[in-house]
């Protein structure tokens, strides 16, 4: 059984909570199918799980109780048996809950709470999604020497699951169900769609004392992020030296007195692709007045190489790679763990700031050149 209370789990600094007036709200409905005939209703405040109200069901699981909170908060009904859902209180509306007591997690219903409906859509995704890795690993573990031919064949459901995670961060912009996708980001690999998930959950329900620790732990993530990186703003961009297309080296140097764009990227980052008609566009815009990009690939082929900028229009003259994948010289060089990854450098060499990307970077070029 997935639990808010387990599914979502940080390391958390001292808990800040907006001041709130007191509320109540109406929990009514029906669970059947179980031997209960108590709901609890609890909250997690960063530490542990803290009970607010039982709820008495009647012989027929029917259950309806106002129910007084402090927060506008991600609360966790149970069961007696420890089956649980999650529920997003976001005000005094009633919230229905129709469930099957026999599988509650997966047979169960809520109306008029569409973000606790998403959420706990999202999570049955997710934790399906799991299931399937577990069980992957497990296959693995007993048959190391099919390694390569595992991973490849677990790929499409990766790719399936990253799929429907994006479609889930698409539709609920604003909403606190999106909180359910935060435990399925990869910091280190992710981290600008942690960055999007955490500003989209704080202008949506930044009253929740559950988001303001997301946005405590943030910060701190955050500054362990910029720690890490191999440049930071006022340093010195490191060399690169690598081969164009027709073989010949291109040198970062070369473009001293240039605003110039390190972008790392590749012909099968589907962020990378996605991104580029924004690069294509400011490449446009600013060329005349001194800005260049610098492309630097991952790739593995050529042809997937040249065919990505055949597609792209990615008609800067500056593309090189070693085609070494991950293990680039670049990369290292740069400390890359994931791309899209940029770096802006001004017209000394001196980097302005990284990993730039969309409307950040679009407002940062603006500034240097329309004055």
């Amino acid at each position: 059984m997935i639990r808010l209370i387990t599914f979502l789990t940080f390391t958390l600094l001292t808990s800040f909570i907006f001041a709130q007036e007191d509320f109540s709200f109406v929990l009514k409905g029906q669970i059947f199918n179980t031997d209960s005939d108590t709901l609890r209703l609890s909250q997690n405040n960063g530490e542990s799980s803290l009970e607010i109200a039982t709820v008495e069901m009647d012989e027929k699981g029917f259950f309806e109780k106002s129910i007084t909170l402090k927060d506008k908060d991600y609360y966790v009904l149970s069961l007696e048996d420890g089956q649980s859902i999650n529920i997003i209180v976001e005000g005094s509306d009633t919230i229905k809950v129709y469930g099957d007591g026999s599988n509650l997690f997966y047979h169960t219903n809520i109306i008029n709470s569409a973000s606790s409906t998403a959420l706990l859509e999202f999570l049955r995704v997710s934790a399906q999604y799991r299931a399937k890795l577990d069980s992957a690993n497990r296959y693995l573990q007993a048959n190391q020497d099919k390694k390569k031919e595992i991973q490849q064949q677990f790929q499409s459901t990766y790719q399936q699951f990253i799929s429907q995670r994006t479609q889930f961060i698409n539709n609920n912009n604003g909403s606190p169900a999106l909180v359910g996708a935060l435990s399925t980001v990869n910091i280190d690999q992710e981290f600008e769609i942690y960055e999007q998930l955490v500003q989209s959950l704080e202008k949506g329900f930044g009253e929740s004392p559950t988001v303001q620790r997301i946005i405590k732990e943030y910060g701190v993530n955050k500054a362990q992020m910029l720690a890490r990186l191999p440049i930071a703003p006022g340093d010195m961009a490191k060399e690169i030296a690598l081969p164009n297309p027709e073989g010949d080296t291109l040198r970062l140097s070369d473009y001293r007195g240039k605003v110039v764009l390190i972008d790392f990227w590749a012909a099968w980052c589907g962020p990378c692709r996605r991104e580029n008609p924004n690069v294509v566009n400011l490449y446009k815009a600013y060329h005349d007045q001194g800005f260049e990009v610098f492309s630097v690939s991952l790739d593995k082929t050529k042809e997937k190489w040249v065919q990505a900028i055949e597609q792209d229009e990615l008609l800067w003259e500056a593309h090189v790679s070693d085609l070494k994948f991950w293990q680039s010289s670049a990369a290292k060089d740069y400390k890359v763990s994931s791309i899209p990854f940029t770096v802006l450098i001004d017209r000394e060499g001196k980097v302005i700031g990284t990993n730039l990307r969309g409307q950040e970077l679009a407002n940062t070029l603006k500034e240097l050149f329309d004055q």
